[in-house]
């Protein structure tokens, strides 16, 4: 017997490219200034309006939500409306100015390759000046279903907008292990994706707040490098706490590594793990 595996890459790559980008934007994609703002076959354009009262380095959690947006999206531009993604894999490396309070940032997204279960997606930030910001390339599920695009009108904010990537986000810092720092929020309806499940970029933007803690308590100032994340199952909107640990493996004289699980009840059971490689900046 033998099983045909449909066709997932959309037949009119134009046509399907402007259905998409006129997919309402999500909780997340607001409450972190997102937007697209242009279109093309297997390819989009976006925005990041950054918060302006922070004219400083802003965590690198700020661009979990972006990441996951611009790849996510090109990869729907390129799909037949009859599936769905789910992410499974992000991977940053940032630039050496690292992520600056008060800007506005350009993405472009395009999709680089369709396999018949993943595809794979690749993303450039850059300032609104054309300097870098971030590389990034993310690798997503095919899954039954198709995207429900849903407005965010009425929406519960249970967190003011903020400056502050932890106020934003709601996230508390907690007593974890020893040797831990632990950063615990509980997911508002906000926060979800047009599954009904947390954004993926949430659990990274909270494991980088989890990291950049961990780092600094080792070493003093750092800057992100580069961050892996690979994503093993769903957040709920239940009132299950997301908690993020962070360990820092080794602080080199130049270089800090560190580690992430994001976690939802049990930690033997990770939504996400994070790799991320930082620089010392201080003396």
């Amino acid at each position: 017997m033998t099983v045909e595996v449909p066709a997932i890459a959309a037949a009119d790559p134009m046509a399907r490219a402007a259905e998409v980008a006129r997919f309402p934007n999500l909780g997340p994609e607001d409450r972190f200034g997102i937007r697209q703002i242009g279109h093309g076959p297997d390819r989009i354009a976006v925005e990041q309006r950054l918060p302006a009262g922070n004219a400083g380095e802003l965590p690198i959690g700020w661009l979990g939500p972006l990441a996951d947006f611009v790849t996510g999206r090109a990869v729907q531009s390129a799909l037949v409306p009859d599936v769905g993604i789910r992410t499974l894999s992000l991977h940053l490396q940032v630039g050496a100015r690292g992520l600056r309070g008060g800007q506005r940032l350009l993405a472009s997204g395009e999709v680089v390759e369709i396999g018949p279960h993943s595809v794979l997606a690749a993303g450039r930030i850059t300032e609104e000046a054309g300097a870098l910001v971030a590389e990034v390339t993310g690798r997503f599920i095919i899954v039954p279903g198709s995207v429900q695009p849903v407005a965010t009108e009425g929406s519960e904010l249970t967190v003011p907008e903020s400056d502050s990537l932890a106020t934003q986000l709601g996230a508390e810092a907690a007593v974890g292990e020893s040797g831990e720092t632990r950063f615990v929020l509980r997911p508002a309806q906000w926060m979800a994706n047009p599954y009904g499940i947390v954004h993926g970029g949430i659990p990274v933007a909270l494991a980088g707040l989890a990291l950049a803690e961990a780092a600094t308590a080792a070493a003093g100032p750092v800057r992100t490098l580069g961050m892996d994340i690979t994503f093993h199952r769903p957040g709920l909107l239940d009132n299950a706490p997301l908690t993020a640990d962070a360990v820092v493996e080794r602080a080199g004289q130049r270089v800090v590594s560190a580690n992430a699980i994001v976690y939802q009840g049990s930690s033997k059971q990770p939504i996400a793990r994070v790799a991320c490689t930082m620089l010392r900046t201080g003396d």
